[in-house]
């Protein structure tokens, strides 16, 4: 049996004009299925490869930049693109108090809770309560950081925290800036 296997590997087919041994067509025809064989399994169980790229942002954002209430002598107010940082710079002196308005907006569709971080220099002293609007809570969680829950604001009224801004008995007159940032956190 082995002679016979032998013999047969040994003969040659004709192609056209070239002749080939046979096992030279069985190794090729080996090496073609297994080929086959590596392309067709991925395609057979549906795996797919690449990369996409994904930005995430959160839903709790600024609807404008702060505003003052009208008692400060001058102010500059800004935030970022994102909608979730802010800066305002107010001029003012001892015994005056000041209340800037956070317009907030809730994009989720559902009730979403946030930290609003503030920082204030040295002098003056900054408190936050809920406004009008569709604030459920807020309450704080140390010195500049506040903790606030806020419905859904589809319906186009946006929630409001209220800043009140007090100057301390040593402050220098002139004009102080507060930062402060929006974080949202999972319910």
């Amino acid at each position: 049996m082995y002679n016979k296997l032998i013999r047969s590997l040994g003969k040659k087919v004709r192609l056209g004009r070239t002749r080939f041994p046979v096992w030279t067509i069985a190794l090729g025809l080996t090496l073609v299925a297994a080929v086959a064989g590596q392309a067709v399994g991925p395609v057979l169980s549906g795996s797919v490869q690449g990369s996409a790229g994904l930005v995430v942002s959160q839903t709790i954002v600024l609807a404008s930049a702060p505003i003052p209430d009208g008692n400060e002598d001058d102010f500059a107010s800004t935030m970022n693109d994102e909608g979730t940082a802010f800066t305002f710079a107010l001029e003012t002196k001892v015994g005056q108090n000041q209340t800037v308005t956070l317009e907030l907006d809730n994009l989720s569709g559902a009730e979403a809770n946030g930290i609003l971080e503030i920082s204030a220099p040295a002098g003056i002293d900054v408190d936050a309560d809920e406004g009008a609007g569709p604030m459920v809570g807020l309450a704080r969680l140390n010195r500049n950081s506040f903790l606030f829950s806020i419905n859904d604001t589809s319906a186009g009224t946006p929630g409001e925290i209220v800043l009140e801004i007090e100057a301390k008995d040593d402050a220098a007159p002139g004009f102080y800036t507060i930062t402060g940032r929006i974080i949202q956190v999972a319910n």
